[in-house]
């Protein structure tokens, strides 16, 4: 083969490797890229856990769930390409917040996913919470008009007896005590538990 094709088959492959794991709008994972991602970093924790290794790397591993509050209003009043600018807006927050090893998705619609790596529950309410009160403080503007919007979010941390699934079910759970419990807060699986 030439060169010249050797590279564009890897500019191809490059791409197409893009399309199947990122979300085109966001720059954020898709979520098989997270869960793909996501799984590596649990069994690495799972071996070293079992001590298959001598010195522990990796102990935790947090998943915080977020939800934009109210974002079926921002759609309706400004349109979709208002909720469009939206996403984007908090994605670029929270990407300036996380570490470059932390994983970061869209889990569907107004819903993204951080995969805290080395990170325990009262670490990744410490990161959901300056997201949130950074997003809260800011103002989007679109077509000159000015938009403020929250978000709530669910909180779950690894242990031997969850999987990804698992994970994520839970804080998923947090979630939705947070939203009922009134929006614009971060509430963590540990603590509905113990209620």
């Amino acid at each position: 083969m030439r060169k010249e094709t050797i590279k564009s088959l890897k500019a191809e492959v490059k791409k197409l490797k893009k399309l199947a794991y990122y979300d085109e709008l966001t720059g954020l994972m898709n979520r098989r890229g997270f869960k793909e991602t996501a799984e590596k970093f649990l069994r690495q924790i799972a071996r070293e856990r079992e001590g298959k290794r001598k010195k522990v790397i990796l102990s935790f591993f947090s998943v915080v769930l977020i939800d934009l509050d109210h974002f079926k209003k921002i759609n309706d009043i400004y349109g979709h390409d208002a909720g469009d600018v939206a996403l984007k807006h908090i994605s670029k927050i929270i990407l300036g917040r996380v570490r470059d090893i932390d994983i970061v998705g869209r889990w569907g619609g107004e819903e993204i996913v951080l995969g805290l790596v080395g990170a325990n529950e009262n670490d990744a309410v410490l990161v959901a919470d300056s997201i949130r009160e950074r997003l809260a403080k800011t103002v989007l503007v679109f077509h000159r008009k000015k938009i403020n919007f929250t978000f709530s979010a669910g909180i779950a941390c690894f242990t031997e007896s969850t999987s990804l699934e698992g994970i994520i079910a839970q804080a998923d759970k947090a979630l939705y005590q947070a939203k009922h419990s009134g929006r614009n807060r971060v509430i963590k699986y540990s603590d509905i538990t113990r209620a």
